[in-house]
């Protein structure tokens, strides 16, 4: 079996397409301030990251998330090839949907984030149960010491939950999917966290009690190669968006329907200007633990 060191939480079939030759990326570490050329072997990973001590011993995740990659993979080059969504079937984008979930919680600042919070709160964190089920007792973060590989054992099942949560999984599978090009001067960056979750109403309805992915105005942006970007819209925001178009034209108002709704109906790509293209790449350095790739 071979036994692979080098893990990436954000894979090389994503990043290739935002090289020039397939391999080399340029990075920016904004923490050091300073940009140079990586092979993408090399960046987005860290030796055996998947791999996790738990109490029934070492658990490996590498072959779980290798399997969803070689599925997702195609799809990817398929669009940026076509520069179209319109070809997609329900298998499409229920395979893209995991993918979207899987890469938002396995990333190395998701890790800290869950890392920096147990350290934070002395919560209930695990229930110790005799033969027959009953809980003889609950350990809070305190009692277990919260490290590295416990913070990952925690985002995995985290993942795992929200994978299996109906609400959140119908939230995602009503939303509207969008495919945009970058058209001027400006390419599309990526990042070490590329799957934006953007809600402007998620810090005052949240409160901790949602994913935020199942949030009336919450969208997703996770761009896949230097020119192309695909953005999923709640429902609830989507519909509003056309309500308010019809209102206009109904007055007589002459407006310019956007691309984005031709792309809606067509799912070819919408027309993405440099303004726009840089609103994107901002959040994306917002969202980005300390990597930017370009």
């Amino acid at each position: 079996m071979v036994d692979t060191k080098r893990q990436h939480y954000v894979p090389r079939f994503l990043l290739k397409h935002f090289c020039a030759d397939g391999h080399t990326i340029n990075v920016t570490d904004i923490i050091e301030n300073r940009t140079y050329p990586a092979n993408i072997m090399n960046v987005a990973q860290e030796k055996y990251f998947y791999e996790l001590d738990t109490d029934k011993g070492k658990v490996s995740l590498e072959k779980q998330y290798a399997g969803l990659e070689d599925k997702v993979a195609p799809i990817i080059d398929k669009i940026v090839k076509t520069e179209s969504i319109g070809w997609f079937k329900d298998e499409h984008f229920q395979i893209l949907e995991d993918f979207i979930l899987c890469q938002f919680y396995r990333t190395r600042k998701y890790v800290n984030h869950v890392k920096s919070f147990l350290q934070s709160n002395n919560i209930p964190l695990l229930d110790l149960v005799d033969q027959e089920g009953n809980i003889k007792k609950t350990l809070n973060c305190e009692d277990i010491g919260i490290d590295d590989n416990v913070a990952r054992v925690m985002s995995y099942n985290f993942l795992y939950h929200v994978e299996h949560d109906d609400v959140i999984r119908d939230a995602i599978a009503s939303m509207e999917w969008t495919l945009f090009k970058a058209t001027g001067t400006q390419n599309f960056i990526t990042s070490d966290n590329p799957t934006v979750l953007n809600n402007h109403l998620a810090f005052m309805e949240d409160n901790g009690k949602t994913s935020g992915f199942e949030l009336p105005h919450s969208q997703i942006f996770l761009p896949i190669s230097s020119k192309l970007i695909l953005t999923l819209t709640a429902e609830t925001m989507a519909e509003e968006a056309r309500t308010n178009l019809l209102k206009v034209m109904m007055k007589g108002i002459p407006v310019v329907i956007s691309d984005a709704f031709k792309c809606s109906v067509t799912g070819e790509a919408a027309r993405c200007p440099d303004g726009l293209v840089k609103l994107f790449n901002e959040s994306q350095k917002r969202n980005a633990e300390r990597f930017l790739f370009d």
